[in-house]
């Protein structure tokens, strides 16, 4: 036991009796590890998460245009999320990836705190893109515990579990979010779901032992020779053809994904008139749970068909991800909040299968001291790229059509007749008609046709599958990249 460290987990070693050597084995210490690892992730979405619930009532108390949440939702947050993450990374592929983790989940409540103290969309910005800094090093650090802490044939399955952490979050963000929004007020649930990542933290550092880096990969050949650099991985990655499809699959996904996290909340709320409590159950039993039981769901069925043929380890991604499309843009072409709730959640249930095989499959290509330089570089693209460009086009083509779909229904400008979305107090009641109007069918038709477009992300999957070597035995499976 290292001083300071109390209540660690050892890793135990087994006895390989066949050759006599002693190798690595999965323990209960790698189960709870992995289970803190699953808390730090969920929190981790849970601050996410929660703004896209908030997102009307700030709005509306700030006058922000659609833009502007989409701003705080993307480049805010993912410009730093993105620049600080590769020296996370790097130092996770060197450093005490525990120590890390714990400051930083640290660092990130508390500035998901101080939102709640935000008077202006300037400070809101500074203080979103203090919770990308602290969140930076949650993937690339976790990803490399958790091939640490599992061997390649448990991994899918392990980062499944561990990928259960963003709808369980999102569920906890909207239910949350919602419930102190109507009693409390948006302030106080940025509060409230912010400080309790401080016993987090403490909790990370406590339990989770630094593993021996690589212990599953001693004998194999299929690895980085060293702790590679930025461009080695990068290399690495775009050289191998399953690899490269596998990083535009997850960005395409995320880019025509995002601005349906962001736009949701408030496209129901202007819509369907909902109140807050009653939106967050609606969005956590539907798009949340759905991508929960697609996330786990999706990683198990993929750890027992690619016994047969490692294929389906990219093949499922593709399926689920192309049926998503049509669901998706089912559900927001409904009348009424429960048709909509009703097929939103089937969509979900098929969409989310592809993250967990992603990332197992890009820590197949480099080695253990390349993995989280690995996460950190489809992190890049996820972020920076998706989460940044999508829901900030997204919310410029609601302002513009929204613009546009108003000076069609009332004479004079959207903006200043509508500020925030919404018309002017002291306003009649055909104003703030075709101010609701306008807003709720333009957020309409941006998110539909961004889903539309999910058939973009599962030909890559396709691709990705089409380049694999076709194995059909029961055998631990590892595809060739």
């Amino acid at each position: 036991m290292n001083s300071g460290r109390p209540a660690e987990l050892a890793v135990d070693e087994a006895v390989d009796l066949k050759g006599g050597t002693s190798r690595p084995d999965v323990t209960r210490a790698s189960w709870i590890a992995l289970s803190i690892l699953l808390l730090v992730y969920l929190l981790n979405n849970l601050d996410r998460f929660i703004l896209s619930i908030l997102a009307q009532p700030i709005k509306e108390e700030l006058r922000l245009a659609d833009w502007q949440l989409g701003l705080l939702t993307g480049f805010a947050f993912s410009l730093l999320y993105v620049v600080v993450g590769f020296p996370m990374a790097r130092l996770s592929d060197r450093g005490n990836r525990t120590l890390i983790l714990s400051l930083c989940v640290a660092f990130w409540s508390i500035m998901t705190a101080l939102c709640g103290l935000a008077t202006s969309f300037v400070q809101l910005c500074l203080f979103r893109a203090g919770v990308g800094v602290g969140e930076a090093a949650c993937l690339p650090a976790s990803h490399s515990l958790i091939s640490d802490l599992f061997p390649p044939e448990a991994r899918t399955r392990a980062m499944s579990i561990f990928g259960l952490g963003l709808p369980l979050g999102g569920f906890a963000g909207v239910v949350i979010g919602g419930f102190v929004m109507d009693h409390w007020g948006w302030r106080s649930a940025m509060l409230i779901v912010g400080l309790p990542g401080l016993l987090v933290a403490l909790l990370t550092w406590m339990v989770i032992k630094e593993p021996e880096r690589g212990r599953f990969e001693r004998a194999s050949a299929r690895t980085l020779p060293s702790a590679g650099s930025l461009i080695e991985v990068a290399m690495a990655l775009w050289k191998s053809p399953i690899a490269r499809n596998v990083i535009i699959a997850l960005t395409a996904a995320g880019l025509v994904g995002a601005p349906n996290v962001t736009f949701m909340g408030p496209y129901m709320i202007r819509r369907f008139d909902l109140g807050y409590t009653e939106l967050g159950v609606i969005i956590a039993l539907t798009f949340m749970l759905g991508s929960a039981i697609s996330t786990l769901g999706g990683g198990l069925i993929v750890h027992w068909a690619s016994r047969f043929d490692d294929r389906w380890i990219m093949w499922v991604p593709a399926i689920g991800v192309a049926l998503s499309a049509p669901l998706y843009v089912a559900a927001y072409a409904q009348s009424s909040w429960q048709g909509l709730a009703a097929i939103l959640f089937l969509a979900s249930v098929v969409n989310s299968t592809y993250l967990a095989p992603s990332y197992a499959m890009l820590h197949s290509t480099v080695g253990p001291n390349g993995r989280a330089t690995a996460s950190v570089i489809a992190s890049f693209c996820l972020s920076l790229i998706a989460m940044g460009f999508g829901p900030l086009l997204a919310g410029m083509g609601i302002d513009l059509l929204a613009a546009h779909l108003f000076s069609v229904l009332e004479q004079g400008g959207f903006s200043s007749a509508c500020p925030g979305g919404a018309a002017a107090a002291g306003s009649g009641p055909e104003l703030a008609s075709a101010c609701r109007s306008a807003t709720s069918q333009a957020t309409q038709w941006v998110i539909m046709g961004c889903l539309a477009a999910m058939v973009w992300p599962a030909w890559h999957f396709f691709l990705a599958a089409r380049h694999m070597t076709i194995r059909t035995t029961s055998n631990a499976h590892h595809s060739r990249v």
